[in-house]
């Protein structure tokens, strides 16, 4: 062919014409093609030496045998160059061996019986500046195709490093986006998956679906070589991929419409599900058709719930968001033009308008959604802001309650001690001198009488000073404070005291409710051995019995006196004692025999006094409160 002569300085020449021939290597036929249609069937022995236009793109149908031709493209220099040169090839499909002048600079993996090559990538092979003439030089492809769609575009030589530059763009653009396209789809149907598991919502699920769809589809693009038996499964995948991609994202827009119904579904799932259904029934010998019909029908299905949802945003009723639309404008103009480009034999060097346009509408599927979660984000931050100011103000309020239930308990808890304090004074020392005084208004009672009913009343108020002024319930002290009161009137009438608290812990832990009453069936008990008994000896057995919840207080005094007769067992003493006994929920058991003595055995249980119930007391000496008292007189 004739080409004006490159210069030595000029970078580059595209290469537009190719001659189609008979590889030497073995039986060749013309690419099912007449010398004006590429993909009309014709014998090759009549095609040998026939020029075609590049790009070009041809057909061979299901069931053709494997093929091998030489394909020969001239072009001139006016003189060698003396740097590196390089042949380009934007898009050929089918690889083979490339040789320049005879000489051969590179090998690509073609078409064979065992395996299947399908190449997305460029190709990029250095020329040795020797190897170039001036004048007429020729480029030699050999190369071999079976059934299927083949394609050959964008071949050009030249200058080695102006030529790199063009090799590494269309290497992303051809090959390397799909891999981005599948990572973005990878990313998408992963967060969206797991976020539709934790909330089951329609979008997250759509969405999820759509990327796993397209995942399939673009992976099936980035198989270049395979098994020649592995071709017809990855190629049904392929369409099967895409095709699921269209209707989930047709059905998706129909919801996001609010007009989904399943009368509307199944059209869509039959149409995108025959494609792959007749290509699987006749092995494959209908994909020419399905290229230019059921392709295209794919295309305007997504083109119609678009349209749908612009119409919708037009009116004001439930349509998808403006990005979303845009998106899905954006991808039927993609596939058509993609189309297009096929159709008319125009292909813009293996460049996939669509392998684009298909991630992006996924991104834009995403954003509402993910707009929706940040915003239900905000919102469930914004609820534990505000219940948290609730919780505070709860809390505030519910520790002024509780300050004021204690403030109610304590002044509770005061009038209970001041009324219990009135009752024993009102019954034991208010009582004590009120029959004195009527006695001593009577003229009724001597000096010595009158003095007993004082020494009397002075012991039954320091009994009560002490049983208040105990320090946590102290019964121990309590009781000591009692036997050094008592134990010198004992010596006084020759009476001896035994005194045994050995087998009494330091630390009983009794309510102090139970310490008076306590106390004051002692002192009952000493003071009728004092006053009746006679006796020569009074022993005091102080005991815990028991361990526990079923630890028990023990006391026992008793004497070797007289006994107690019967005119005298019921006694306003004795009935005291049970009286008190009762009150504090203990056993008073009381046993007497003439000239043997009397004893008198007190057992209560030791209840565990809960937290918080101790009062404050103040430790009195009441020795010297009576000495100020007689100072003062």
């Amino acid at each position: 062919m004739a080409l004006a002569a490159l210069p030595a300085a000029a970078q580059t020449l595209a290469i537009h014409r190719l001659e189609w021939s008979v590889n030497t290597t073995g039986v060749t036929t013309a690419p099912d093609t007449d010398a004006a249609n590429p993909e009309a069937a014709a014998s090759g022995a009549g095609l040998a030496g026939t020029p075609f236009d590049l790009p070009l793109r041809w057909t061979a149908v299901a069931g053709s045998p494997l093929r091998s031709v030489a394909l020969r493209m001239r072009f001139p220099l006016a003189q060698a160059p003396d740097r590196t040169w390089a042949v380009y090839v934007a898009h050929a499909s089918e690889g083979g061996r490339y040789s320049v002048n005879g000489h051969f600079i590179g090998a690509v993996a073609a078409e064979s019986e065992a395996r299947h090559v399908d190449w997305r990538r460029p190709l990029l092979l250095a020329i040795d500046p020797a190897l170039l003439q001036a004048g007429d030089n020729e480029l030699l492809i050999e190369t071999t195709f079976g059934p299927g769609p083949h394609e050959l575009s964008g071949i050009e030589v030249g200058s080695q490093g102006e030529l790199w530059n063009r090799y590494a763009r269309q290497l992303f653009l051809s090959y390397a986006w799909n891999w981005t396209g599948a990572a973005i789809a990878l990313l998408v149907a992963v967060m969206f998956g797991a976020l539709w598991r934790q909330r089951r919502d329609a979008g997250s699920r759509w969405l999820a679906l759509a990327a796993a769809c397209w995942l399939v589809h673009a992976a099936m693009g980035l198989v270049e070589i395979m098994p020649a038996e592995l071709r017809a499964g990855v190629h049904l995948l392929d369409m099967s991929g895409l095709a699921a991609y269209t209707g989930v994202l047709a059905t998706s827009l129909l919801r996001q419409c609010s007009v989904a119904r399943p009368s509307w579904d199944w059209p869509i799932w039959i149409f995108a599900a025959a494609g792959p259904l007749l290509s699987l029934l006749t092995g494959a010998r209908a994909d020419p058709y399905l290229e230019s019909s059921w392709q295209p029908g794919l295309v305007l299905l997504v083109a119609a719930t678009a349209g749908l949802g612009l119409l919708r945003r037009t009116r004001g009723q439930d349509a998808p968001k403006p990005l979303v639309l845009v998106a899905a404008v954006l991808l039927v103009l993609a596939a058509a033009f993609d189309f297009a480009n096929l159709v008319g034999h125009d292909a813009l060097n293996g460049i996939r308008l669509l392998d684009f346009a298909g991630p992006l509408m996924l991104l834009a599927l995403a954003t509402p959604l993910i707009e929706g979660f940040v915003q239900s984000i905000h919102e469930t931050e914004a609820a534990r802001v505000e219940l948290e100011t609730r919780v505070r103000e709860r809390e505030q309020l519910l520790k002024r309650n509780y300050e004021r239930l204690r403030e109610g308990e304590r002044v509770k808890v005061e009038a209970q001690e001041r009324q219990r304090i009135m009752q024993d004074m009102h019954d034991g020392l208010g009582s004590q001198l009120m029959s004195s005084l009527m006695l001593v208004e009577r003229g009724a009672v001597s000096n010595d009488q009158f003095a007993q009913i004082l020494r009397e009343s002075i012991d039954d108020m320091r009994l009560a000073i002490d049983a208040l002024a105990a320090d946590d319930a102290d019964l121990a002290a309590a009781l000591g404070n009692l036997r050094f009161r008592m134990e010198p009137r004992l010596r006084a009438v020759g009476m001896e005291l035994t005194w045994d608290a050995r087998r009494l812990p330091e630390e009983l832990g009794l309510h102090p409710d139970v310490v008076l009453p306590i106390l004051r069936i002692v002192q009952e008990a000493l003071t009728n051995a004092l006053k009746h008994s006679r006796a020569r000896a009074v022993r005091v057995t102080l005991a815990t019995e028991g361990a526990g919840d079923a630890q028990s207080l023990d006391i026992r005094i008793a004497d070797n006196g007289k006994g107690i007769g019967e005119e005298r067992t019921g006694g306003r003493g004795l009935l005291n004692m049970r009286s008190r006994a009762t009150k504090i929920g203990a056993q008073l058991r009381i046993e007497t025999a003439i000239n043997v003595g009397t004893t008198v055995h007190l057992r209560t249980r030791i209840e565990p006094q809960p937290p918080g119930l101790k009062t404050s007391q103040t430790l009195l000496n009441t020795q010297a409160i009576i000495e100020q008292v007689r100072q003062a007189n």
